[in-house]
Parts: structure tokens; C-alpha cells; sequence
């Protein structure tokens, strides 16, 4: 049934290839229609003019033109408007590049101001570090101290004044190595003994040492070495040199022998000594710096060193008269008191002095003075730094937030020395430096070239004017000749007189006109052939027509044919597809039973080589139990040897007994002189006593030895039969394995055999599957072919449709473009 329908098939296709051929010829008619068309086109083409400025078609960049409008703005706005835009471009430019030129200056102002602090920071750290060193070689030094402890132990004036005289020498010697830094050292005992080093003498001083205001901070510190901020000492003979206020290191003295400090030493660093160290530091762009401490006070002031030891507090707000909270607390009049009358640190002492409140809101903060929230700001940056790296004892920083000083913005670094040799220092150098000041060169650049744009602008402007002017007038003259030209005019003439861009646009107006005198010329004869030719399309269309609609139906009666053709091949497929399915199930349980089998061979041949394994171990019990029992003989042997040294030990017992009896005999004998000898035999009885008791011990136990022995014998010589019957055992069980092991090879063949019997029917249906997959794709290539071939008739159909339309919308156009041209005047 099938091949029947394959030549029936055959028949169609060929009938179809047959008006295909038609088509293809009444096509080939068409082209050559259109050919004449395209000679008329070729003519007009060589009559036209080249042009220089030829017209591009729509592009990106024109969209683009029409969604921004600029088409409908005039060309003096536009002229104007890109001025405009350039010169604002070029001031954000400006301006940006003078921001980032303010930005770098600012950053590298940073980096230098912050490089000056930590050089000046170290120089400090050095002096002090020299300083240190120099105070523990005195309060170390062999002689001072031993010294200093035995005019602790005397009350004798002339002793303490021989033990003082030893100590100046060396006291002097060590100042004189700094001798333009120091004001003095002071060595005072704990009995309030002192010595200077350097001027002045311990006898000017009108009141207990121990009661000053360096001796009662130390003292109230609990600690062995201490640094004193800048404070107004006093005593009277450390303020004679170096200036009124000064700073002190405090060192316990200690023995080589004691613990237990002697003295106090006090070192006095001279103001002017501070003074000549930082007076050569320059802050760049003029800024200032100042040296603090850790309780807000000013340690070191340049700029003014009457600042000194006051709080920060007291210093940075001032009145209208400029004068400062301290002076006017009356804090600055401390400067000028007597020693006696000064009893605490600056920034501790209240001297009694209140403002009232219109003096409180008169005060102001200094302009480029440093203040609380500035120090806020340094302490939070300390403390951050220091929770990162805790084992750090001197580092600088810059504060990044903005700091404003009476609305000026301030740059703000720092660099702070915690501690000296293991001694607490908390000093901090703070420079404050406004932004103004760095930037004030940018700026004033900035003003110029702000006044140079403006002017700028007001030319351009002007200039602009006069372009946009010029252009619109050379435009204005062209657009009256294009109305005239709309009008039908074609006899124009465009001389504008101008050598720019306009004026080439005039000439190439002139050849436009030209141009189109001759195109409108060569449309009038295309026309006539246009309406020719739409009525042969119309006739080839209406043939084409008729013949494809022949075709359609032979292509139905295919169709029919072929889909009883694929419903025949479906139902051959459900077939196969049953069988194929009944046979993989055979397959898959001849493949159980294959796996059944051979895992029973499997199990067998390892019961096998398990009971050659237990046979194995078997014979190592029987070599072990052999090995054993000659062990119980030599141990029964060794029992015997043992039991003849107990018999020898029962002979020396009884031998040793005779022995302590004649002894004791003999002692009876002696008397008084024989005692101890009697001691000595009724000893040796007991020991012969204590040897026959434990050879008697010695021989029951190895009785009972005898006696394990001879039951440990009999089990092993049981064990040995025992094992000789499994072994027995063990011989049958591996020729019944063998025997398993057989069957089941015999059972593999056969399965086998049957399994290759049930691949070659698998083999078979497999080839049955591809031949039907095959006819099926050769029957679905049909199916393919006859829908390809049905969709281009049904595009033809289209076509001729589409071409009948043509047809007569062509003679329609050439009716009305004749219509058309007979407007213009050539």
C-alpha cells in the first residue's frame, strides 16, 4: 500500500515541477518588461549634472537633530546659544581646574605642615630623651646617692655640709653638659637637705622644700619619675634665669643597695632655652602652632610665652579691647608676684577673680588661636590612633573634619610625644593654619579670570550679533528665489555676490534649476512609458493568475495523499514501539538473572577462600599449641631446680640455727662480756627462723605451680584433638564450595547463551526502528516540500495581487505627474 502511494506521490511533484517551469517563463517575460523600464532610468541618470554638495540621506546624527528641536530654532539663536554654551563649558572647566589646584594646595600644605610638626615634635623628644638620660645618670651615680643617704642619717650640720660638698662638684659637672638648657638642678634628701647645680644656693630658699609646688606634685603623683608642665616656680633662685615660668623633670635617687628612694632630684628646663628651640619654626602660609598639654593648658606659646602655663580656655576668648579671660581673672598678674606668694600650677590656680555676665557675652574667640573644640578634635584623632597601634610613643596626624575659627576654615595637624624614656608626657604641637591663606593666590587668579570671561562674553555677543546678521541675509535672498521656483518658475537667477559658504549655495541653486529643468523633461517621456507598461503587467498578472490556481489543487490532492500515507507509518510505529518494549523487558531480566547468578558464584568463591583463611589460622593454633606445651615442660622443669634450691635454703636454715644455739652456749659461757654476743645469736636464730618459714612458702607455691601445669597440659593436649576434627571439617566444606562453584558456572553459560540469543532479536528490532524512521523522514521531507512549494504559489498570488495593484496605481500617478509638470515653465 505504501509503495502505491510513493508513485502517486511522484506523479503530483512532477506535475507541480511542471508549472513551476510555467511560472518561471511568464517571470523571465516580466523581467524583461522591467529592463525596457531601467534603459528610460539609465538616460535620465547620464543626463544629469554632477553636484558638489551632494544631499546625504537621513543619518543618526539627523534623528538626533530632530529629537533636540534644533531644527526649529533660527540660526542666529543657535549661533548665539553654542557661544553661550562653549563660554559656560569653559568657565566649569576653569572653575574645576581652580578647585583642583585648591585641593592640591591644600593637600600639600597638609603634608608639609604635618612634616614640620613631626620634625619639631622629634627635635623636642630629643632634648627631653638627653634631659632624661641626664637624670637618671645622676640619680644612679655611685656617689651622689650613697651621698645623699648618709646625710639622710645624720643630724650633725658640719656632716651634711662635708657630704654636700662632695656631691656639688659632680652636681655642676653634669649641668655644665647642659648647661644652655638647664636652669639649675636641685638634689634634695628626704629630710629636706638640699644642693644646686649651677646658680644660686639651697639657702635662699625661706620655707621646707618639701612643701613647694614641685616637691607636693611629685609626691601626689605616687610615681619615681614625673614631668612637670610649664608652671611660675616658688622658688626664687629658679626664676632668675631663662624667664619667669620654666618646666621640671622629677627623678626619685636610689641606692645600689636599697629600694627604698633617698632623694628627690628636680631639673629646671629654662624658658628661653623652649624659646631659641622653636623660635626658627615657620609655619607655612603663615600659619601658627602651639606646644599643649594633656590638662588644656598652653605649655609653650611663640607667638606670645606671657600665654605659658594658662588654660587654653582662659586664653582663646578675648574683648573688644583684646585682652584675654586670663587677663582679665588677673591670672596674667601671677607673672609678677613674689616666689612666696605663688602656691600652685598657672592652670590649677584661682585667684579669686569673677566676670560678670555682660563681660562673659563681650567675649569673642581669638582669630587663629587655638581653642576646646580644636583640642576635642586632636584628642579624638589621638585616641583613634592610639587604639591602632597601642605600643606608639610619639605620632602625628591631620584632622580632616572642618574647624571654623570666627567662620574662617582652619587646616588643623598635630603631633603628640606620650612619653619620654617610659616617663608620661602627653604634649602635644598643634598648628593651626587657615585655608585662606593657602588658597588666596587661586582666588585672586580666580577673580581675574572671571572679569576677563565677562568681557569675553560682551565681545562674542557682538561679534555673534553681526554673523548670525550676515548669514540671515545671504539665507533671505535664497528662500525668495526657492518661492519663486515653488510658484513654477524655473528661469531664476542667483547671484548673491558672496565668496562664503552662501554663496556656493547660491551656484549650486542655479544648477539645481538646471538640473531640474531636465528631470522634469525626462519625467514627462518616462510617464508615457510608465502607463505602457502597468497595462502588460496587468495582463501577465492576470495569466499568472489563472495558472497558479490550477496548481493549488494538484498540491491538495498531495496533500490527502500523502497525510494517509503518514498515518499508515504512525500506526507501523506504535507496533514497533511494542515490541521494542516486550523485548527490553526480556533483556532487562535475563540481565537480573545474569547478576543473581553471578553474585551467588561470587559469594561462593569467597566462602571458599574464607574457609582457606580459617584452615590457614587453624594451623597456626596447632603450631601455637605445640609451641605452648613444650613451654608447660620447660616450666615444670624450671619447678623442679626451684624446689631443690628450697631444700638447700631448709639446710641452711637448720645449719644457721645449730649455729645461733652454739653461739648462745657460748655467750651462757662468757657472762657479762658474752651479752652482746648472745644478741647477736638470738638474731641470727630469728633469721634462720624467718629462711625456713619461707622456703616452707616457696615450696607450697610451687606445688600449686606443679599443679597448674599438669591442668594447662591437658587442655592443650584437648585443644589438639579439637583441631584435628576442625580441620577435618574445613576439607569437606571447601569440596562442597568447589561443587557450588561449578553449578553456578554451568548456570552463567547457559544464561549467556540466552542473552545473545535476545541481542540479536534487539539487533533485528533496531534495524526494524530505523528503516521506519527513515520512511518517516522521507514522508515528512514530502510534507515540507509541498508546504514550501503551496507558501511560494501563495506569495505569488500575493505578488500578482500586489502587482495588479501597482499596475493601476502607476497609471494613476502618471496621469496626475503629467498634470504636475505642466505647471513648470521650461
Amino acid at each position: 500500500m505504501a509503495v502505491g502511494s510513493f508513485g502517486r506521490v511522484k506523479a503530483v511533484i512532477s506535475k507541480a515541477m511542471a508549472k513551476v517551469k510555467q511560472l518561471t517563463e511568464s517571470k523571465l517575460k516580466w523581467k524583461l518588461k522591467r529592463k525596457s523600464m531601467k534603459s528610460v532610468e539609465s538616460n535620465m541618470r547620464k543626463e544629469k549634472i554632477h553636484n558638489p554638495y551632494p544631499v546625504n540621506d537621513k543619518n543618526w546624527f539627523e534623528k538626533l537633530l530632530r529629537l533636540s528641536q534644533m531644527n526649529k530654532i533660527k540660526i542666529g539663536l543657535k549661533i548665539n546659544l553654542s557661544f553661550v554654551i562653549t563660554i559656560v563649558l569653559l568657565s566649569v572647566v576653569l572653575g574645576y581646574a581652580l578647585v583642583t589646584l585648591s585641593n592640591n594646595m591644600i593637600e600639600q600644605a597638609k603634608e608639609s605642615t604635618l612634616g614640620l610638626m613631626e620634625q619639631t615634635g622629634n627635635n623636642i623628644k630629643i632634648v627631653l630623651e638627653e634631659i632624661d638620660n641626664l637624670a637618671m645618670s645622676i640619680t644612679r651615680d655611685i656617689t651622689i646617692a650613697p651621698a645623699v643617704e648618709e646625710i639622710n642619717n645624720t643630724d650633725d650640720e658640719h656632716m651634711r655640709a662635708r657630704w654636700a660638698s662632695i656631691i656639688k662638684p659632680y652636681l655642676n659637672a653634669y649641668y655644665s653638659y647642659r648647661v644652655d638648657t638647664l636652669a639649675n638642678l636641685t638634689l634634695v634628701s628626704n629630710t629636706g637637705y638640699g644642693i644646686l647645680g649651677g646658680e644660686g644656693t639651697f639657702e635662699e630658699l625661706r620655707f621646707d622644700y618639701r612643701d613647694s609646688i614641685t616637691a607636693r606634685e611629685f609626691a601626689q603623683s605616687g610615681v619615681n619619675s614625673l614631668w612637670i608642665d610649664t608652671y611660675i616656680s616658688d622658688i626664687g633662685f629658679l626664676r632668675r634665669k631663662g624667664g619667669n615660668t620654666t618646666i621640671a623633670l622629677m627623678k626619685s635617687v636610689y641606692t645600689a643597695t636599697n629600694l627604698k628612694s633617698v632623694g628627690v632630684l628636680q631639673i629646671n628646663i629654662r624658658e628661653d632655652a623652649m624659646e631659641r628651640m622653636l623660635k626658627d619654626v615657620q609655619i607655612p602660609h603663615s600659619g601658627y602652632f602651639f606646644l599643649v598639654g594633656s590638662k588644656d593648658n598652653m605649655i609653650f606659646n611663640p607667638q606670645d610665652i606671657k600665654d605659658n602655663g594658662l588654660l587654653i580656655e582662659d586664653l582663646s576668648y578675648v574683648n573688644n579691647d583684646g585682652k584675654t579671660r586670663a587677663e582679665l581673672l588677673k591670672k596674667t598678674d601671677l607673672l609678677s608676684l613674689q616666689d612666696t606668694e605663688v602656691k600652685e600650677l598657672l592652670y590649677k590656680t584661682d585667684i579669686g577673680v569673677e566676670l560678670d555676665e555682660k563681660t562673659l557675652k563681650g567675649l569673642r574667640e581669638r582669630d587663629s588661636y587655638i581653642n576646646l573644640r580644636v583640642l576635642e578634635k586632636v584628642k579624638e584623632s589621638i585616641n583613634e590612633i592610639q587604639m591602632k597601634n597601642r605600643q606608639a610613643t610619639a605620632f602625628g596626624g591631620i584632622i580632616e573634619d572642618n574647624i571654623t575659627i570666627n567662620g574662617k576654615k582652619m587646616m588643623v595637624t598635630f603631633y603628640t610625644i606620650r612619653e619620654i624614656k617610659n616617663t608620661p608626657l602627653e604634649w602635644t604641637l598643634v598648628s593651626i593654619t587657615p585655608l585662606e591663606n593657602i588658597t588666596r593666590d587661586v582666588n585672586s587668579v580666580a577673580g581675574f579670570i572671571i572679569l576677563i570671561g565677562f568681557v569675553c562674553i560682551i565681545i562674542g555677543i557682538i561679534f555673534s550679533v553681526l554673523i548670525t546678521g550676515d548669514i540671515s541675509l545671504g539665507i533671505g535672498k535664497l528662500i525668495k528665489l526657492m518661492n519663486k521656483i515653488k510658484e513654477g518658475d524655473l528661469e531664476v537667477n542667483c547671484d548673491t555676490g558672496r565668496k562664503d559658504e552662501i554663496g556656493s549655495l547660491g551656484v549650486n541653486f542655479m544648477d539645481m534649476a538646471e538640473n531640474l529643468k531636465k528631470l522634469i523633461g525626462s519625467i514627462k517621456n518616462a510617464s508615457n512609458i510608465a502607463v505602457e507598461s502597468s497595462q502588460t503587467v496587468s495582463a501577465t498578472c492576470q495569466q499568472n493568475y489563472s495558472s497558479i490556481e490550477e496548481f493549488s489543487a494538484m498540491l491538495d490532492e498531495m496533500k490527502d495523499e500523502i497525510n494517509s500515507q503518514s498515518q499508515e507509518i504512525m500506526n507501523n510505529d506504535v507496533i514497533v514501539n511494542e515490541l521494542s518494549e516486550q523485548i527490553q523487558v526480556i533483556i532487562d531480566d535475563f540481565k537480573n538473572v545474569s547478576n543473581i547468578v553471578t553474585g551467588a558464584k561470587r559469594l561462593s568463591e569467597d566462602g571458599k577462600d574464607t574457609v582457606n583463611t580459617l584452615k590457614t589460622n587453624a594451623d597456626e593454633v596447632k603450631k601455637t599449641i605445640e609451641e605452648f606445651s613444650e613451654l608447660i615442660g620447660s616450666l615444670r622443669r624450671e619447678s623442679a631446680e626451684i624446689s631443690k634450691i628450697t631444700s638447700t635454703i631448709k639446710g641452711i636454715s637448720s645449719q644457721t640455727n645449730l649455729l645461733a644455739l652454739n653461739a648462745t652456749i657460748e655467750a651462757a659461757r662468757a657472762g657479762e662480756a658474752g651479752k652482746s654476743f648472745s644478741v647477736v645469736a638470738s638474731e641470727i636464730k630469728k633469721l634462720a627462723d624467718q629462711s625456713r618459714v619461707s622456703a616452707n612458702y616457696i615450696e607450697s607455691k610451687l606445688k600449686n605451680i606443679g599443679k597448674s601445669i599438669e591442668k594447662t597440659n591437658e587442655a592443650v593436649r584437648s585443644s589438639n584433638e579439637v583441631i584435628s576434627g576442625h580441620d577435618h571439617a574445613v576439607a569437606e566444606t571447601i569440596d562442597k564450595l568447589d561443587s557450588i562453584v561449578g553449578f553456578m558456572d554451568n548456570i552463567f553459560s547457559a544464561i549467556t547463551s540466552i542473552t545473545d540469543y535476545v541481542q540479536h532479536i534487539e539487533d533485528a528490532r533496531c534495524n526494524i526502528i530505523k528503516s521506519m524512521e527513515k520512511l518517516n523522514d522521507s514522508t515528512k521531507n514530502n510534507i515540507r516540500e509541498i508546504q514550501n512549494i503551496s507558501a511560494a504559489m501563495d506569495e505569488q498570488v500575493d505578488l500578482i495581487k500586489h502587482l495588479l495593484s501597482l499596475s493601476e496605481d502607476l497609471s494613476t500617478l502618471s496621469t496626475r505627474l503629467e498634470q504636475t509638470i505642466n505647471i513648470f515653465k521650461i
